[in-house]
Order: C-alpha cells, then sequence, then structure tokens
C-alpha cells in the first residue's frame, strides 16, 4: 500500500489517506483547533512506511476570496513547510476543477470523490475531509501522475 496524505487546512482541517494502489480513501478525518489541533494527528501518521506523499491545499488572499480574518489554514501551511513536510499546496481551483467539486458549477454528488467517500462507507459532514480527499487525488493524478486516479477522474462516457 502506497499512501498519500491530503489536506485541507483550516479552523477545522479535513486530512485524509488516500490508497494509491487501490484508489481510495483508507481514513477521513475532520480536525478542529486549527494548527494547534493538527499538528499532533498528523504527526501520528508520519511514521507510516507506506506513506509516499503529503498534500496542503493553497491559500492566496486576493479580493475574490470570502475572507473573514480567519487564518488557521494559512498557520498550517505555515508550519507544514517550516517543518520541510510538504511541497505541493494545489489552489483550491486545481484541484476542485479537476475532481468536479466547483461550488456552483459542479453536482457535488456526481463528483468521484463523494462516490468514492460513500462507497467506502466515510460520511461527509461538512465537507473538510471530502476537499481533503480531492487535493490528495489531484495530487496523485497532477503531480505523480498516477494513471489509475487519472482514469479515476475522466468523465463516464454515456
Amino acid at each position: 500500500m502506497r499512501l498519500i496524505i491530503g489536506i485541507d487546512p483550516g479552523k477545522m482541517t479535513g486530512m485524509c489517506l488516500y490508497d494509491l494502489d487501490e484508489c481510495k480513501p483508507v481514513g477521513m478525518w475532520e480536525i478542529p483547533n486549527g494548527v494547534k489541533g493538527f499538528t499532533e494527528p498528523f504527526e501520528e501518521l508520519l511514521p507510516d512506511d507506506d506513506l509516499a506523499d503529503i498534500a496542503c491545499e493553497g491559500f492566496t488572499l486576493r479580493s475574490s476570496n470570502k475572507f473573514t480574518a480567519d487564518l488557521s489554514g494559512v498557520e498550517i501551511i505555515g508550519w507544514l513547510k517550516g517543518e520541510g513536510y510538504c511541497d505541493s499546496f494545489p489552489e483550491p481551483i486545481q484541484h476542485m476543477q479537476l475532481t468536479r467539486l466547483r461550488k456552483y458549477k459542479d453536482d457535488y454528488a456526481q463528483s468521484p470523490v463523494t462516490k468514492l467517500m460513500k462507497a467506502h462507507g466515510f460520511k461527509i459532514a461538512k465537507g473538510h475531509a471530502r476537499m481533503s480527499l480531492s487535493v490528495a487525488i489531484w495530487h496523485a493524478a497532477m503531480k505523480l501522475h498516477h494513471i489509475p486516479s487519472l482514469e479515476l477522474l475522466k468523465p463516464k462516457d454515456s
């Protein structure tokens, strides 16, 4: 088994383990309390010999962001960079477009991410775990050029 940790950083952080060999999630969590709540559960996953990579959603402050003064996601990204854990930070539009999870353009129920979660018994809750899986699958497809993950993302012909 080869695993990717996917992270959707924030005050409530989504984190998942994506199995590259089986193209499926094997663990999914929503972790409260920003960087203080995140670091310990994250570091518990690191000794795993099957860990192939880590990917975390990026954050770029721009006028179009619905910015509400909580910078927990930025703190987590800074911690990951500072500790040298991660160097893959796709912007939300990058992974959400590929996995068909855009807010006003896609039907979330038809996303391969949502289908994988349901097929393997994971609850969607507020969506932070789903976004972390989207980040992990994006990383597998776009950075690792993992053919089975790319196939998973192809729209099915009708």
